[in-house]
């Protein structure tokens, strides 16, 4: 088990020297100094630490931005979709108008068809009754003879 690089026998021996320099009266403050210089040092790698990763995700998020402004279209695609969705809206709006009104459509077929039976009326009255157009074809015929 080794601490910072450090085995048991060389830490034994540095506690040693640090109980021969300092003396056993003065080693309590020297130790609470130490673990305070400790914390700290940890604080200051936890915050170190941290301004790394939200640097790394600032710098993330502008590559993205920087991506979506170098990468041709990139913007672009969305807005072409949404002109293209407003295109086909409107083309179906034009053809709902243009389609015929099917109402007017059949009414226009039945007056077609009125008309027609009124003039197969008309031809029938002024053309002669079949018996007279006999009856003419007769005189026609003696007439010739």
């Amino acid at each position: 088990m080794d601490f910072f690089g450090i085995g048991p026998l060389e830490l034994i021996l540095i506690l040693v020297v640090i109980l021969v320099v300092v003396g056993p009266t003065k080693l309590p403050e020297v130790a609470g100094a130490i673990g305070r210089g400790i914390r700290k040092f940890k604080q200051a790698t936890t915050e170190l630490s941290r301004d790394f990763k939200e640097m790394t995700e600032e710098v993330k998020d502008v590559g993205k931005e920087v991506d979506s402004t170098v990468r041709p279209g990139a913007g672009l695609t969305g807005e072409l979709s949404e002109v293209a969705k407003e295109i086909e809206d409107a083309g179906k709006e034009i053809s709902t108008a243009l389609r015929p009104d099917i109402q007017l459509t059949n009414d226009a077929k039945q007056m077609a068809k009125e008309v027609e039976d009124v003039a197969k009326e008309a031809s029938t009255a002024l053309d002669p009754a079949p018996e007279e157009k006999a009856d003419a074809q007769k005189e026609d015929d003696d007439d010739k003879v």
